[in-house]
């Protein structure tokens, strides 16, 4: 606990010497909620309710894709982006060489980021209810599955941003990575449209991917549409076999890079 609450106490002190970034992130969250609210003004309704049960229209639809989405891209990068940084400041090997597991070190180092990605997330839900009369179809067994779901996309996500953060100790350089792993995401995740409408090969990949399950089943849990009870249990279990996978394949490249003497190279 201490080495958590040490991380939480650098990353908030760091991040609220910029207070500027927090206006930013705001206006950012507004001008891409308002965006996607003129954009559903020419979106056949009809034709998307065929295809998805649920409450909001398209507004609705993209607005809870992109919040999770937002999640998603800091999960996915922060791992890897605390990695670099100390790298470049010459800190990494005295972490790597604390009293402390490098599991628990990968994992402290983007907490903040994750629950900081996490309130801006509900912000943006707020902000679309608030500002541009989304309405949300909460019941108290309804929010108990959101906040559930919420939980299993973060350990989710997390697996993914340690197993970049390991690539990040042997090859250095993974925003390329990063980049490609969001963007299928969000295509075959469907982020921004109904992943029925992709081609059928494709649309197969596509329901079989956690991401996807915690996507419908937010969507289901505050759209008010059909919660199917085996996304929920395959995310979770999906989580729980990757996230330590991810682990141990982070120890194994800090290993390697420790024995070829490449470990504060960046």
């Amino acid at each position: 606990m201490n080495v958590v609450a040490a991380f939480l106490r650098r990353d908030f002190r760091i991040d609220t010497s910029y207070r500027a970034s927090f206006a930013l992130r705001s206006f950012s969250i507004l001008f891409f909620l308002a965006l996607y609210f003129y954009l559903s003004r020419i979106v056949d309704e009809s034709e998307l309710a065929t295809r998805e049960h649920l409450s909001g229209g398209y507004f609705g639809y993209a607005a809870v894709g992109l919040a999770l989405l937002s999640v998603l891209q800091v999960g996915l990068a922060s791992f890897s982006r605390k990695l670099r940084e100390e790298q470049t400041t010459g800190t990494f090997e005295a972490l790597m060489a604390a009293p402390a597991s490098p599991s628990l070190i990968v994992l402290s180092s983007a907490l903040y980021d994750l629950i900081r990605a996490l309130f801006f997330a509900l912000v943006m839900i707020g902000a679309a209810v608030a500002l541009f009369g989304l309405k949300l179809e909460l019941q108290p067994a309804s929010l108990g599955v959101a906040t559930v779901t919420l939980v299993g996309a973060l350990a989710l996500f997390a697996a993914v941003g340690v197993a970049v953060a390991a690539f990040t100790v042997i090859f250095k350089q993974t925003a390329a990575l990063l980049g490609m792993v969001v963007s299928v995401l969000a295509l075959l995740g469907g982020v921004y449209f109904p992943i029925s409408l992709l081609p059928g090969p494709i649309e197969q990949v596509a329901t079989i991917l956690p991401f996807t399950w915690a996507l419908d089943v937010l969507r289901a849990s505050l759209l008010g549409g059909d919660i199917r009870g085996l996304q929920v249990a395959g995310l979770f279990v999906s989580a729980m076999l990757l996230l330590p996978a991810a682990l141990v394949g982070f120890r194994l490249a800090v290993r390697r890079a420790q024995r070829t003497g490449t470990l504060a190279q960046y």
